[in-house]
Formats: C-alpha cells, structure tokens, sequence
C-alpha cells in the first residue's frame, strides 16, 4: 500500500474505496460451517488491521470467545502518526478488482496520443535474442499472438508461474513443485443470501469449513455484494473434474455455507457459480531472476510461487516491479552496456532472498492450516498415502476406474464423523475436536494475517536472510532501523517554509489529524518513509532519483562544495541526487536555509536516535550525518560524519552509497 501510495495514488485511492469495511475481513473463523446458527463455531480469531501497526506490535491473532460478538481488531486508544510504524493500514481487495484498477492506470498513463502501447490481452508465443553485428548488446525479438513483431533493449518477464518468457531463456524453478492441487470455485451470491451471510458474527475474511460433506475453505472478498471463493483439495488422478460439475459444487457450497438446498430459507437464497477452476499450490523461486544476456529479467509470479496462506505472492511482486524500475530507468539513460550486468545482478541478489524467505514463510503458513485440519482428525498425509497405495503394486494392477471408487468411498468413510460439526447438540466427538482447535488458537497457532517484520521490516541487508527463520516469531513486531538495506522508517516531518516555495503537490501528506498545521498555508507534514519519490514529484524530475540526507546544521561555506561534490558524483554516475537538510528545530534566521535547499525538521529528533541505535559512535550531540536514500526509498549508505569534516567527507560519501545501491 506505501508503493501504491506515493507511486500510484490513483490506484491507492481505488482500493481504499472499493475495499470492504475492515469489520469484513479482519476474522478468521473455523467450524462445521459459514453460518454458525448452522454448525459448531470451533473458533474465532481477529487480526490487528483496523489501523497501521504501532512500532513493536505483535501481528498475531487474538482468539474471541465462541459465543461473543466479534470484537474490533485494535484499541480505540488515540495514537499518534509518530507510533505508527506505516502510514498505510493493511487493505483486502479480490485481485480480479485490483488488476481492473492497474488497468486503468496504465490506461490513464498512455496520454492523449492516438497510437497505444498497450497490449492488453496480447500474448506472446515467441522469444529469440539478434546478436546485433555492433559490440552492443543482443536485441530480444517477440511475436504475439496478433501477428505483431516487437525488438526491445530490456525484456521484463511478468507472464505469471507458467512463464513463457522464463522457459524461452531456460530458466528452471527450484523448490516444491506441487504440494497441494485444489478446485477454486468462485461464486456471487444474490442479494437475500447476502445478507443473511453478513451477519456480524459471521463475518471473516476466510472460513475453515469442516463437515462430512465439504472441507474446504471460503473466501470472503466482499460479502456484501456476493462476491465469495471456494477453495476445495483435489486428487488426480482418483478425483477428475467430473466430480466438481456444477451440480455437485452447488451441493458442496450449499453445506458449507450452512444453508441445506431443501430448507425454507433456502428459497430465496442462492448464488451464480461463475467459473470452476483446477489449479497446483506450488512453492517455487526461479533459479536465476536474469537471463546469460542481461537483457531478460523476470518480476512477480514468473519469479516466485508461494502458496496463497499470508498473501504475499501480490505483494512480493509489487516489491520486485518497484525495485527494478528505477534500475532500468539508470539503465535507459546510460550508454555504458556493460552496467547491464551490475545493475540487474544487484536486483537479483536484492529480491530472490525475498522470494526464498517469503516461500519459506507461506510454506510455514499452509502448514498452520493443515494442523487445525489435523485437530479435527483430518491427516493431509492420509490422502498422500493412499494415492500412494493405490499407484503401487499391486493396486496399480486394478483398472484406473476401480481405483477411483475406492478413493472416492475411502474419502467419504473419512469425513462422515464430521457431521458432528453441522449439529449444534452437543457431542463427544464435536467436543473433543473443538478442544484441540481451541487449544492450538489459544497458543498462537492459527493462520496470521499481519506479518510486520517481513511486510515492513524486509531488508536488502547482505546475509540478513542466510539464518532458518524460527516459526514462532513470523507475527513478531516491527521496530524501525536506520540501517544499510533497510527501508527509511515512517518518521514524521515538517517540511519546513522555505521548501515549500518549490511545490505543494508530491509530498506524501499525513491523513490524519495529529501534525495538521493551524494554517495550512504555513507548513506541511509528511512520512520520510519514501522520501526520493516525494522529491522526485515535487522537484518535477522525470527520472528516478536518489536522496542526500544531510542531519545537522549546515555552515553557509559548506554548502558550494557540497552542492560541486554532489554535481560530479551525479554527472560521473549519470544518476540524480538531491540533497535535502534535516533539522531538529526549526531555524532562527530563515535567511540561512538557502530557497534552493529543502529542509525538513525532525523535532523529536527520531532519526539521530535511530542512527545511534545502529552506530558504535555514540556520540549524544545531534551534528552531522550522511544517508544515501535508493528511488526506492531503501538506505544504501548511512554514517555520522564528524564537524567541520563534511564538505571533505561528502564525495566519498555519495559515491560510496550510489555504487553499493547499483
């Protein structure tokens, strides 16, 4: 949501009005079905996402108690924008509504020319690289599925898990390639079903459906216009899609839901099944993110395959899409070929660590579901096992057909003691199972739905990702850095007079109200957090750019050698710095901050504690300090430089940080 924020506010506010109301999606629930008059309620959690996390906050689920209302996800205390460790509160969209909203975006982005760049639809069915007869580097060659034949520099691969483009160059995924194969059913409910549905104590954003009839799980993308997902396990090749033909998946969705197709209310309840889809949970990272020729790079799904437990496949490939824009913008602009190689291999060795720890995570994440699974004594290796069984000799021997039947009854002899679970009697076996599911939500051990220290808190830090993540801190809390690697924490800012004479419109404003100005007219706060996109706007630059943080007074003769320094490591680079001067208070005499300088105040002095933290100086006066910030908003250097030393020190500063970052 920050990316989308700055980068595309128009797609941001998109989602902010069309999600629906966080009371919606902040549950979880567990049970023999959706309406729990209907079934036992084994459990219900809700997750912190009412408001942006507060530095050090868990993301873990907090268990309600069976029979209560659900509660809010936080506090109603009042905090202010500095505790908050974002400026953005999480957000649930279906995707097929966020990728409308891309669309129109990129729409929007073509401008008023007649002639479009946009393909939208357009497939690609053939790749081959033209070794041009100059020393420069091979051209790639596309055919679409239109006849059209396109040559470009750069190739960006973002053709999904199934990449076309990725096995043109021969480039394998590693990893677990079918863990699960699952039925997605994505269905709409009619107006009446709706609202029954709706009820406040059975609104979640997902439900574990457990009953003899149905295991499975329903996501809730916006219940209030009908719009539902039903995710059911699928055996091939003992199950085929003839046993998911839309009679048989109305019955299985009318059991889950909680609603018989026979009963009363039924008759002016019902739903639109709208496409019945197959489809494999993987767990795969590519193995290498660039082609031998540096001129094919892969982003988001044709990259990495998680399963969807977190939801960090979107996310994931938003991240690399930002990290490699601003790369190959410094690309377009150079003419040095050989820059390929650094640049691309720098957002490889960035973003793959990414993908592997957030495989790894989503892994850990299906796990969770497959333990409350096992409380209500469904193994997942039972299947497995017999599919093994009936694969081997001497099963194998039997007719395909024969064998199915087997499965088929062998599933349901499984499943019949779950019919407790749609009774609301109390039983022995209900009992017992809604114990063990208590039992393992009270101990932490649901499915999370926040992850601070890997949403925020991920870093390019070298070796950062090389130790085994331990799966009792994957909901841990947050704490901003002010380190190499790291992105810029969200710290408030007043943008101080003088810096606004160079525009309004760019800042990342606050939205609410705790550093709202009596008069705002006189000054504006904003989040440091992406602060290179921020200038970029607001000094109208058309190219990304990097951010000189300068903390500390600055002498009037410091400045010309700075401004010379940063002028030749710039040009040198062909790469855009801006120097902007933060100060802990606001200066006495404005004639002392240059109109050309951008000077932002610090009056909690936040950043110099958080350089401290990270520093082995410890040095309490507040003087200078030097951090290079990447497009991204990402740290790429970060140092204290001692008085009187900084117009000496900048140079080595600014290249040191600009060649670490590309």
């Amino acid at each position: 949501m920050e990316i989308l924020k700055v980068e595309m506010p128009s797609v941001y506010d998109g989602i902010q009005r069309e999600m629906p109301d966080v009371s919606e999606w902040e549950g979880f629930h567990f049970g023999g079905s959706v309406m729990g008059s209907s079934g036992r309620r084994l459990g219900r959690v809700v997750h912190p996402v009412k408001k942006p996390l507060r530095a050090g906050q868990s993301g873990s689920a907090i268990l309600l108690p069976t029979n209560d209302k659900i509660q809010s996800s936080a506090a109603d205390d009042e905090c202010r924008d500095d505790d908050y460790i974002s400026v953005c509160r999480p957000a649930h969209l279906a995707q097929n509504k966020f990728v409308s909203l891309l669309l129109n975006e990129a729409k929007q982005r073509q401008g008023g020319s007649g002639e479009t760049n946009l393909r939208y639809g357009e497939e690609v069915i053939a790749i081959e690289e033209i070794d041009p007869e100059s020393q420069s580097q091979p051209i790639i060659s596309i055919k679409t599925s239109h006849g059209q034949t396109y040559q470009t520099r750069y190739l960006i691969a973002a053709d999904g898990v199934h990449s076309f483009a990725r096995r043109s160059f021969g480039i394998p995924m590693m990893g677990q390639n079918t863990m699960q194969n699952l039925i997605n059913v994505h269905f709409r409910t009619n107006s009446h079903l709706s609202k029954m549905l709706m009820k406040d104590s059975d609104q979640a954003m997902l439900h574990f459906v457990y009953n003899s009839q149905l295991v499975g799980a329903f996501v809730c993308h916006d219940g209030r216009k009908g719009e539902w997902v039903l995710q059911i396990p699928f055996f091939p090749p003992y199950q085929t899609m003839d046993d998911f033909s839309i009679g048989k998946v109305r019955e299985q969705v009318w059991a889950g839901l909680g609603l018989g197709m026979d009963s009363n209310e039924a008759n002016e309840c019902d739903f639109d099944v709208l496409s019945i889809r197959p489809w494999t949970m993987s767990s795969l990272v590519a193995q290498s993110y660039v082609n031998k020729s540096n001129n094919m790079v892969l982003v988001g799904d044709a990259a990495h395959a998680f399963p969807p437990a977190g939801g960090f496949g979107m996310n994931t490939g938003l991240q690399d899409s930002h990290n490699l824009a601003w790369r190959l913008a410094l690309l377009l602009r150079s003419s040095n070929h050989h820059m390929a190689s650094s640049v691309l291999t720098k957002y490889e060795s960035d973003r793959k660590p990414i993908a592997t720890q957030n495989a790894a995570l989503s892994v850990r994440n299906y796990n969770r579901t497959l333990r409350i699974a096992k409380a209500c004594y469904l193994d997942a290796q039972h299947p497995a096992l017999l599919t093994t069984v009936l694969g081997s000799p001497p099963m194998s021997l039997l007719p395909l057909e024969t064998r199915q039947v087997m499965f088929r009854r062998l599933v349901r002899v499984a499943m019949m003691p779950l019919a407790s679970l749609t009774s609301l009697n109390s039983s022995l076996h209900a009992n017992h199972i809604e114990r063990n599911v208590q039992s393992i939500l009270e101990s932490g051990g649901s499915l999370p739905l926040v992850f601070p220290k890997y949403e925020i808190g991920f870093s390019y830090e070298h070796g950062a990702h090389s130790k085994k993540e331990d799966a009792s801190n994957d909901t841990k809390g947050y704490c901003p850095r002010m380190r190499v690697g790291h992105r810029l924490p969200h710290t408030i800012l007043e943008v101080w007079n003088s810096s606004i004479s160079h525009a309004r419109d760019g800042w990342s404003v606050l939205e609410t109200t705790s550093h709202e100005a009596e008069d705002p007219s006189d000054s504006l706060f904003i989040t440091l957090t992406d602060i290179s996109s921020q200038l970029r706007k607001v000094l109208s630059y058309d190219t990304p750019v990097f951010t000189l943080l300068v903390l500390g007074a600055l002498p009037a003769s410091s400045l010309t050698s700075m401004r010379q320094a940063i002028d030749k490591v710039s040009n040198k680079m062909n790469t855009p710095l801006i120097m902007a001067n933060i100060l802990p208070e606001a200066p006495s005499d404005e004639d002392n901050v240059s109109e050309n300088n951008i000077t932002l105040i610090d009056s909690q002095r936040v950043i110099w504690k958080l350089m401290s933290e990270e520093s082995s100086d410890t040095a309490d006066n507040p003087c200078n300090a030097m951090v290079i910030v990447r497009p991204d908003g990402h740290i790429s250097s970060a140092e204290f430089v001692e008085k009187g030393t900084i117009s000496t020190a900048v140079e080595k500063i600014i290249s040191k940080g600009l060649e670490s970052a590309v």
